[in-house]
């Protein structure tokens, strides 16, 4: 069976890609309201529908699945398209669009599925995903857990390389996210996964002027009706946040640099959050006024675990730690009721800690570290070592999106590694409370 797919110049981009050249399993597209992703998704749910179309009757798991924020936007979207444009009823056994299913000869199956039910994935296997609006999936278990406790394990445990060598499949299970972003959610984090698997994954980015299906003069005329954080994000595919992102002058592009490894007498220095069963720690130098986060520990179960890691992996270093103002007081778990400070004394780690850390204050010290106004840098974060903690200075919020009140959202858990930024730049590189400091900032 054949079918002629017509795409235009840059979704042809990321086709050739992911199903002519199979150079890529996991395609992100960052892409322009309009930009035609739900063409594009469909292009390859169809593909991956006649590949599968090929393999002998008793294999099993032949399943391709669109997702949707919804079940009306995966239905009211996507039905038109694969019955219209694509005319999978012509190739189909029976088809509900009510259901979002189409039934095809030699057990083949097509399923559009709301985020909202993507728990019903659970324990099948699937050849292609293409995930719409992934920024825009908001209820129930967070995006990220749903790749990767629910939709990737059905495509690796299914239709891993082995498995498609095996069943004479022509490529290994596939995945094509396709959204506009929304500040630096979990797209963002998908999208930067290129940096550590080329060979499976890829990321393009669109903005309106990449794409026929949009009238750039009619666009240009939307400058003057929305904000541009809004237009940023929906017409020029840039990640930009509105405002309530703790550190504003984080830029990955920028402070995102190998940082060299310790000198055998150079000072270790460790940002420490305690919070049982984390112990986020960043670990950095202070190098000519800079600091060089150059790795970082999680999972400890407890202070005194924290630091005999912390001295078996610096064991001729000094260690000079700035954690959180609480283990002054805060009892350790262990028997004899010793503090959190005590404990990495006892160790040999110096402590350095303020009675409290201010909020703002500390803030703001780390975004005068990141840039000042004349372009200056002195922070960097290791992309190998760091990975964790570059995502919390990238996702750290402002409760209630209102910088104002002073207070980090911790309802993602991911503010630890950057609390630990803060306390060691604040020690550091102390500014007076009487500085003024920008809260709010846009980058453009």
């Amino acid at each position: 069976m054949n079918m002629m797919i017509n795409l235009h110049k840059t979704q042809t981009e990321v086709y050739r890609d992911m199903f002519l050249k199979n150079l890529v399993r996991f395609a992100v597209v960052v892409c322009s309201r309009g930009w035609g992703k739900s063409f594009e998704i469909s292009s390859g749910a169809v593909t991956s529908l006649f590949e599968l179309f090929e393999l002998l009757p008793h294999i099993q798991n032949k399943r391709v699945a669109i997702i949707a924020p919804t079940f009306d936007q995966v239905k009211d979207i996507y039905y038109p398209v694969l019955t219209g444009l694509f005319q999978l009823p012509n190739f189909a056994l029976k088809e509900s669009k009510d259901l979002g299913r189409f039934i095809f000869p030699n057990d083949v199956e097509l399923h559009l599925l709301s985020y909202e039910a993507v728990e019903r994935m659970r324990g099948k296997g699937y050849y292609f995903v293409g995930w719409d609006e992934v920024s825009s999936c908001t209820r129930g278990i967070s995006p990220k857990e749903a790749w990767e406790q629910i939709i990737y394990p059905t495509i690796s445990t299914r239709w891993s390389p082995m498995h498609a060598q095996r069943f004479g499949a022509r490529s290994a299970g596939r995945a094509m996210f396709a959204s506009t972003p929304k500040g630096f959610n979990f797209l963002h984090e998908l999208y930067t996964k290129e940096e550590l698997n080329p060979g499976d994954w890829k990321s393009y980015v669109y903005d309106y002027t990449q794409t026929p299906l949009l009238d750039r003069q009619e666009i240009e005329k939307l400058r003057d009706d929305m904000d541009p954080i809004s237009f940023a994000s929906e017409y020029l595919a840039q990640f930009k946040e509105s405002g309530n992102s703790v550190f504003y002058c984080f830029d990955r592009k920028k402070h995102v640099q190998p940082c060299d490894p310790f000198m055998p007498d150079e000072i270790v220095y460790a940002s420490i959050d305690f919070n049982v069963g984390l112990m986020c720690t960043g670990i950095f130098a202070v190098r000519g006024g800079q600091m060089q986060f150059i790795a970082e520990m999680k999972g400890s179960p407890d202070t005194e675990q924290l630091a005999l890691r912390l001295r078996g992996a610096y064991p001729d270093h000094d260690i000079i730690a700035f954690p959180d103002p609480t283990g002054k007081a805060r009892k350790s778990s262990s028997p004899i009721g010793r503090t959190d400070f005590s404990i990495l004394k006892n160790n040999g780690i110096t402590i350095c800690a303020r009675e409290q850390v201010p909020v703002v204050d500390s803030v703001n010290a780390v975004n005068k570290k990141l840039l000042t106004a004349s372009g200056k840098i002195d922070m960097f974060f290791d992309p190998i070592g760091c990975p964790e903690m570059i995502r919390s200075m990238e996702r750290t919020k402002w409760a209630d999106k209102n910088p104002e009140v002073a207070l980090i959202d911790k309802s993602e858990s991911i503010e630890h590694f950057s609390d630990g930024v803060r306390y060691a730049t604040e020690y550091l590189f102390p500014i007076k409370s009487s500085t003024p400091g920008v809260k709010r900032g846009f980058a453009f």
